[in-house]
């Protein structure tokens, strides 16, 4: 039987002999769609961002903010920041709604930790190593002054990682937290300040503040690329000792529309599915199975949305296929169409010319209350742009379309 210690080294795993249990045991480690990431020998991709927040430790003064869709992965690339960097002290604190700025700076100075070794006196001489906690002031208000104050005497570099900075809406806290990265920007070279958050800009997580742009590094966590989510599921197969048809692959791929947890989710029940038909090699059955299964596990919310979306009704058939239109007309995973994509995609989708008034019409309904607003529209430029209101929604309209199909 497998140890399924969640830091085992997975490269000794490749080298056990594994019976059928031990793998659906293990799946359950490897592919985990309803968690982050923290085991970095399961991290894939993410090169441009991971070197630009190698960039911003190593410049003295530059912090960053990095910011994106809603399932993008940004939280499992905040877990590797604790594994990523040599020589760095790296700390993760994850923001709620009731935070405050002295909440979570305390939080986060009390995650600091001291190592100190000593020799042991005797025959035979030991280290030996004690742990302890740096000491925080225990008052209601800790001064971004008091907090220079306390990191200036901390030996070496340090990285303090604000993850779910969007849980904070009080323009109080963003404001003195802006304060703090001015600060320590001008006082602390050895300290680099990390904000992520769900959003499509600096301004959204932390407001307008003009005296930390030239210290803030902006980085954009896209939705993971095809060949990111390649290398991703042909890796942590590999670790189970299975293969996957090509074609499957592919199909996987474009289901989960760059969305990490949808390629786990497709691939864990795809790989549950192929070990209990006593075979090794992912087909097109499995996948079939996976979809699904994926879709019975989908987030409720999800779930729930596109059901009122496209409702009974005369129309019903209508408006599943104009969404998938518009997830089909999202090919840069930006989460951004217009009517004339979607009419396009539309008209492929269906076999039949249809005229523009006929999908601004449905569109328009979308973004109503009674179809759950599954869009929402804005204008830029004179014209008139839609996304979904939940982008996970993209994913789950094609799985949904695909259940048609094998049903």
């Amino acid at each position: 039987m497998i140890n399924r210690k969640k830091y085992l080294g997975l490269w000794i795993i490749k080298l056990q002999k594994m019976d059928k249990e031990s793998k659906l045991l293990l799946i359950d480690d490897i592919f985990t769609p309803s968690s982050p990431i923290e085991n970095i020998e399961l991290f894939s991709g993410r090169e441009g961002q991971i070197n630009a927040i190698k960039e911003a430790i190593r410049e003295k003064g530059q912090h960053a903010i990095m910011h994106g869709l809603r399932g993008a992965g940004k939280t499992s690339l905040a877990n590797m920041t604790l594994f990523l960097f040599k020589n760095l002290m790296s700390l993760k604190i994850t923001c709620n709604r009731e935070d405050t700025f002295n909440s979570v700076w305390e939080r986060a100075l009390r995650k600091i930790r001291f190592v100190q070794t000593d020799k042991t006196v005797g025959f035979i001489s030991t280290d030996k190593t004690d742990v302890f906690p740096i000491e925080v002031p225990g008052k209601d208000m800790i001064s971004p002054t008091e907090i220079e104050q306390i990191l200036i005497n901390i030996p070496g570099n340090m990285l303090f990682v604000f993850d779910e900075f969007d849980m904070i809406k009080s323009k109080k806290v963003k404001s003195q937290m802006a304060d703090m990265i001015k600060l320590v920007s001008d006082n602390l070279p050895h300290v680099t300040i990390l904000i992520v958050g769900i959003a499509e800009s600096i301004d959204e997580l932390i407001g307008e503040h003009p005296s930390i742009e030239r210290c803030m590094k902006q980085i954009e966590l896209p939705l993971m690329s095809d060949d990111e989510a390649k290398d991703m599921i042909l890796k942590n197969l590999a670790y189970l000792k299975m293969r996957i048809d090509e074609h499957v692959l592919l199909k996987i791929i474009d289901m989960a529309s760059g969305f990490p947890n949808y390629l786990h989710l497709l691939c864990k029940y795809a790989a549950k599915a192929a070990l209990r038909d006593n075979t090794e090699q992912i087909s097109l059955k499995h996948f079939d199975e996976a979809v699904l299964k994926s879709i019975e596990n989908s987030d409720y919310t999800i779930k729930k949305t596109y059901s009122k979306a496209v409702k009974s009704s005369k129309r019903q058939g209508r408006f599943a296929d104009v969404l998938l239109a518009c997830a089909l007309s999202d090919a840069n995973g930006n989460n951004s169409f217009n009517a004339d994509d979607v009419l396009e995609k539309y008209n492929q989708i269906t076999g039949v010319f249809h005229k523009k008034e006929s999908i601004h019409y449905h569109l328009g309904m979308l973004c109503k209350k009674e179809r759950s607003e599954i869009l929402i529209r804005s204008k830029k430029n004179n014209t008139t742009h839609y996304k979904f209101s939940k982008p996970l929604i993209k994913a789950f309209v094609k799985l949904k379309k695909h259940e048609e199909k094998i049903k």
